[in-house]
């Protein structure tokens, strides 16, 4: 139980279980929202609706898989607090993965924005929702955490240094 604890006192735990709890939140809330004539589109992690008919327009399905992988490194990295190192080399990998993250979200958009019917890319109106923010908040918690655990590191260092 005690070791539950310790784990849970460090800040960088505090920082990931945020990564997790808002990487939950994106694979339910839209990211982005289209408007062409009429029509109204709204991309989620998986998928592009068209609202009036519920019809699937194109899968996106990168930017939830993505999604999924952050949430289970950053449970991972949690836990590994025993070993800081490794756990500071998993975080950065969580780090590269919000990068891709946010790049495939820009090209997934440049997708939808094309596969419209009867409509110019140009004239397609893109409307960023919350969660579009959310790998970005994400990919800040998660360098704050490493920076956490390097804290925690060099001062474990410095304590040996003097024994």
């Amino acid at each position: 139980m005690s070791k539950i604890k310790a784990m849970l006192q460090r800040i960088q735990s505090l920082y990931l279980a945020l990564v997790v709890i808002l990487g939950v939140l994106l694979l339910f809330l839209p990211v982005l929202s289209f408007t062409a004539n009429e029509h109204h589109y709204v991309m989620n992690a998986y998928k592009t609706l068209q609202l009036d008919s519920l019809e699937v327009l194109s899968k996106n399905m990168g930017v939830g898989a993505i999604q999924g992988l952050v949430i289970l490194i950053s449970v991972i990295v949690i836990f590994l607090f025993k070993n800081r190192g490794l756990q500071m080399k998993v975080a950065k990998l969580n780090i590269l993965l919000l990068a891709l993250q946010i790049a495939a979200i820009v090209m997934y958009s440049d997708v939808v924005r094309k596969s419209i019917p009867d409509q110019d890319p140009a004239d397609v109106a893109v409307h960023f929702e919350f969660a579009c923010t959310i790998p970005l908040i994400s990919l800040i918690l998660t360098y704050l955490a490493v920076r956490a655990i390097k804290k925690d590191d060099d001062l474990v260092r410095s304590a040996d240094r003097l024994r």
